[in-house]
């Protein structure tokens, strides 16, 4: 970012922290007040209960409206503790993006479960991963959202145009998506395989006795409690009645008590998504794919926000039996498991084949978020890449950079290849910017694929698929060699361009594992074989004889990365040249470092 872009970041996120914190104060107030109405509410049910002993109808009745008035005030208390989460949660949003302004990252997610050495390219380019580029574009705030994130960039999307303009709509509202984070962060960490649409696969069972007796059992309760207050029977026909009444409601309590254990753990996800859901609502979106979540998540024939607002309805009704006074209340005069049983049956019947896609379009929205993140934070170094055919060669990059090194001391670089080149040599000595040019765009390719904006004033380059070998280790456990292994991330590179598939090359000082003159004719033979093969992409190498494949194919290039050498010092000016490196420097740096005479 610029100063003038990092400055109307901090202010804009520092003002917002501001007013969130001023916020939070007055929730907090209201916390106290609203604990001292539920201790006065509750007192009073006891009271009564002395005072008005054996109960009567006045006492009774008196009794049942300050049950009600302690329900109500539980209920009012837990929404204002819900809000004052929320904006809890607003604040950690825009503390994190403070320290990420001052290039501090740690509070985000690495992404390090993702890291595999056998993907095409993501280890390469050091995606995933402590200091990974994953962390400074991860904005989610669930482990399903940060898979879906990860997923992206591993495999790219369809639709890469749709996805740019929903992440530009979303990256000029922050208010609109910081809220749809903050209500994401109530759902518990660690909860990732249970989604709501393993839960609906369950069998709950249905039976035709239970409908009929979820109407006659209240009718039943109401008529003996009645028959009691008017003194018809005594307290123990009472007693017996209501354990027949209670009798039927004992024969589901074992699948009751399996449905309120895993309802309850997927609570806090449910209203979770029952709230994002609701903030959806609350926008109407210009983009074509925004526009679509939209559609599918509201105006079909069977409703995301509806149905999740039943589910959740539904788990606030299971965790009323939390209270064993409420619990045996509400069965009695409800028969409550029954009602709630079947409530549970009658939603996984009418939803289970929806859900797991409306599941997936609330966590993309997160995915979206991110990159809307990443190109509000960026706005003045990113821009819409231009992906074109795959049977295309062209390749134009200008101001392309890395978006992990920090603002002053990146350094950017144009590039390009014509129709009819397919491969650049690039040369130069070490630490002159070979790797990090490769990696940049690696991962500026990645990110266009993904659907997300590119570190780069123009990036136009063909829609083909990414392989790379720039970072191969042995493997003891295999029985596997430097140089083998290297081999066989050769093997896997010529095996999918051999499947057909059209791929972009990145190669960084291959067969490394074997001495000069093997290295020396196996590249040429190995990069000719690629030429032949139609594929195209970039090779790093310190072997200026694999230059001289440029005289021999005009589909190949040549370019360089220099350095200067006065004396004592050596720089750097990190910017890319054509033609072929004349200086190197291992000499000079076993000398400045006193490893040589």
């Amino acid at each position: 970012m610029t100063k003038t872009a990092t400055k109307n970041n901090k202010l804009y996120h520092g003002e917002r922290l501001n007013k969130l914190k001023e916020e939070k104060q007055y929730y907090l107030k209201r916390s106290r007040w609203w604990v001292v109405l539920r201790l006065l509410s509750f007192s009073a049910i006891p009271v009564t209960l002395f005072l008005g002993y054996p109960l009567g109808g006045y006492s009774a009745g008196l009794l049942i409206v300050e049950l009600l008035i302690f329900l109500w005030f539980v209920r009012k208390s837990a929404e204002n503790k819900e809000r004052l989460q929320f904006v809890k949660y607003l604040i950690i949003i825009n503390e994190n993006e403070l320290e990420a302004l001052d290039n501090n990252f740690n509070a985000f997610g690495s992404g390090e479960r993702w890291i595999n050495q056998q993907h095409p390219f993501t280890y390469d380019m050091d995606v995933f991963g402590k200091d990974g580029f994953f962390q400074i574009l991860n904005r989610t705030v669930t482990e399903r959202g940060e898979k879906t994130l990860a997923q992206r960039l591993s495999r790219g999307v369809d639709d890469y145009e749709k996805s740019i303009e929903a992440v530009q709509e979303l990256s000029n509202n922050p208010n609109w998506y910081q809220a749809y984070l903050a209500h994401g962060m109530q759902q518990k960490e660690g909860v990732e395989d249970l989604s709501i649409a393993k839960w609906s696969n369950q069998q709950i069972q249905q039976k035709r006795w239970m409908k009929v007796l979820s109407f006659v059992l209240p009718i039943i309760a109401i008529g003996l409690t009645s028959l009691y207050l008017l003194d018809f029977i005594h307290g123990l026909y009472f007693s017996i009645g209501a354990v027949l009444v209670l009798l039927p409601i004992r024969q589901v309590l074992k699948q009751t008590n399996e449905l309120h254990q895993s309802l309850s753990k997927l609570g806090e996800g449910i209203k979770a998504m029952q709230h994002q859901l609701e903030h959806v609502k609350t926008i109407q979106f210009e983009s074509t794919q925004l526009k679509e979540y939209q559609k599918e998540l509201f105006n079909n024939e069977q409703n995301a926000h509806r149905s999740i607002e039943q589910l959740s309805q539904l788990v606030e009704h299971v965790e009323y039996r939390n209270n064993i006074l409420v619990a045996i209340l509400l069965n009695f005069y409800m028969a409550w498991d029954l009602r709630v049983t079947m409530r549970a049956s009658r939603w996984i019947a009418e939803n289970a084949k929806h859900i797991q896609h409306w599941e997936q379009l609330i966590f993309e929205f997160e995915a979206l978020i991110s990159g809307a993140n990443y190109r509000r934070m960026y706005a003045d170094k990113t821009t819409a890449p231009d992906l074109l055919s795959a049977d295309q060669n062209d390749v134009s990059l200008s101001e392309l950079g890395h978006p992990i090194i920090a603002d002053g001391k990146r350094v950017t670089n144009d590039f390009t290849l014509a129709d009819d080149h397919r491969f650049a040599i690039i040369t130069g000595p070490n630490m002159a910017g070979k790797s990090t040019f490769l990696r940049s765009v690696g991962v500026n390719i990645m990110m266009a694929q993904a659907g997300f904006h590119v570190m780069a004033e123009k990036f136009v380059f063909p829609n083909r698929r990414l392989y790379s070998s720039m970072r191969t280790a042995d493997d003891l456990s295999e029985e596997t060699s430097y140089f083998h292994a290297e081999l066989l991330r050769l093997r896997f590179i010529m095996d999918a361009i051999e499947r057909g598939e059209k791929v972009f090359i990145i190669l960084d000082e291959i067969l490394k594992g074997t001495n000069s003159k093997d290295k020396e004719e196996g590249s040429r033979k190995f990069l000719k074989k690629l030429e032949e093969k139609g594929a195209c992409g970039l090779i790093a190498t310190h072997d200026l004889s694999l230059t001289t494949l440029a005289k021999e194919h005009q589909s190949l290039v040549n370019k360089y990365f220099d350095t200067n050498i006065q004396g004592d010092e050596i720089s750097f000016d990190y910017k890319m040249r054509e033609g072929v490196a004349q200086n190197m420097n291992a000499s000079f740096l076993l000398r400045k470092m006193k490893l040589t005479d």
